[in-house]
């Protein structure tokens, strides 16, 4: 019994190590894997020799074959190289791969439009991004334009790159198909692409262009009632102004205040910067006059028409309405259009807002507000911060005038030894003491030398 088992154990075994050995055997690497294998360890040149070497000896598989051709492309060997594409073609008639090699062989050697054949082929079989843009390159150097622009209108507009967009849109105008251009236009203007505001900047354009700005208004409020609604609103107002459309964006800015009122004051900095001042301050009057309480978006907006226009107004009613008070940043920064348009004295009234976060964000502020009141030590501390921040040709005029306030005190002379370290200031207190010299030329034009 015993002698029994044990010749079934040994016959067991020996199964065993047949199978793993045909598997071993099966898991072996074919001579042309082992090849490939061996080819990619090579330099390129070492590669095509050994490639040159093994034609007739081996039976080059797909993957070999479209590896020598791509080395002879590369070696310069056309001939060589659409040859071994051919083969691979009568064998794969529908490899992309090898149409996509043949195309470049083509456009290598010349022969643009045997090129756009192999490409347009393999575009027909894999379409990709890349395919479409190559093609329609092609077709456009050929000046093949009923065949470029039936390429990229044969897709979905949302796919295409926006160059392919401004060239389908070309194209489309130059053939005189006005009512595609428009429907691919505003069909991008409608639509979520990344870019979707370019696109409904040029709908709204063309709309004013076309006579149709009531047409214009209606769309950009209906956008105006969706997502992001201030860049919307920004976007459309400046697009109408730059069309001269101005009545249509004083329409559009009130529509924005009643169908998106958190994002409606964006209208208005718009207005102020593109020259329209006047318009800009009727329409933050009536703005205001329907806000229940002001965010700090809203006082970004009173602030930004206050620069641009130099009208207070807005900014004094607002202080006055008690309709919310700004964040310290905003408060300092609406306080600093006072100090530049009105100067110290207008700070006054405000004098309950300059606390020290106010001042901490905008130290000129306490600067100007100590100086006023004949506080030198404060000032001039306040003055060591503003000088640590960037300031503008207008603020450094502005600490310039409050660094005369210190004259002939060991303060300003402590700012000419150089106290500070702001390039712009450092050279204006430079020059209030030793004005530029002019040369004096003598009337031979020349300056006397020693010796």
């Amino acid at each position: 019994m015993q002698q029994r088992l044990s010749r079934d154990v040994a016959i067991g075994a020996l199964i065993l190590c047949c199978g793993v050995g045909a598997g071993l055997v099966a898991m072996r690497p074919s001579s042309e894997v082992r090849f490939e294998a061996r080819l990619a360890q090579l330099e390129p040149d070492a590669a095509l020799l050994k490639l040159h070497e093994a034609q007739g000896v081996i039976t080059f598989s797909d993957n070999l074959e479209l590896l020598y051709a791509r080395l002879l492309l590369a070696d310069g060997d056309l001939e060589g190289a659409r040859q071994s594409a051919m083969r691979l073609l009568a064998r794969s008639p529908f490899s992309v791969a090898t149409l996509d090699m043949l195309a470049e062989i083509e456009m290598v050697g010349g022969d643009l439009p045997r090129a756009i054949v192999a490409l347009r082929s393999a575009y027909n079989a894999e379409p990709s991004a890349e395919r479409r843009s190559r093609l329609a390159g092609w077709y456009g150097a050929l000046r093949m334009t009923d065949a470029e622009c039936a390429l990229l209108a044969s897709v979905t507009p949302t796919v295409l790159s926006r160059p392919e967009i401004d060239r389908l849109s070309l194209l489309l105008i130059k053939t005189g198909r006005v009512s595609e251009y428009q429907d691919l236009l505003s069909g991008l203007a409608d639509g979520d692409r990344p870019d979707h505001l370019i696109f409904k900047r040029r709908w709204l354009e063309h709309l004013v262009e076309s006579g149709r700005p009531a047409d214009a208004v209606t769309a950009a409020s209906r956008w105006a009632n969706g997502p992001n609604a201030a860049a919307v609103l920004e976007t459309s107002i400046q697009a109408l102004i730059g069309r001269g459309a101005i009545n249509a964006a004083i329409r559009l800015a009130r529509i924005g205040f009643a169908i998106a009122p958190a994002d409606g004051h964006v209208a208005l900095p718009a207005l102020a910067r593109s020259g329209h001042g006047g318009v800009a301050r009727m329409l933050q009057a009536e703005w205001l006059a329907h806000r229940q309480r002001l965010s700090a978006d809203d006082w970004g907006t009173l602030t930004a028409v206050t620069e641009s226009t130099g009208d207070l107004n807005g900014l004094h009613a607002a202080f006055a309405s008690g309709k919310g008070l700004a964040s310290p940043e905003a408060t300092a920064d609406a306080l600093m259009q006072v100090l530049r348009y009105r100067g110290p004295e207008a700070l006054l009234p405000y004098r309950g807002l300059l606390e020290r976060s106010v001042t901490d964000h905008a130290p000129l502020l306490g600067a100007a507000w100590a100086m006023w009141r004949g506080d030198r030590v404060t000032g001039y501390h306040h003055m060591l911060s503003a000088a640590q921040q960037p300031l503008s040709n207008w603020d450094q005029l502005i600490w310039m005038s409050l660094a005369e306030g210190l004259q002939g005190t060991p303060f300003y002379r402590q700012l000419l030894a150089g106290a500070i370290d702001h390039p712009g200031l450092r050279q204006r207190l430079r020059d209030s003491v030793i004005p530029a010299r002019q040369l004096d030329v003598s009337a031979t034009g020349s300056v006397q030398k020693p010796g």
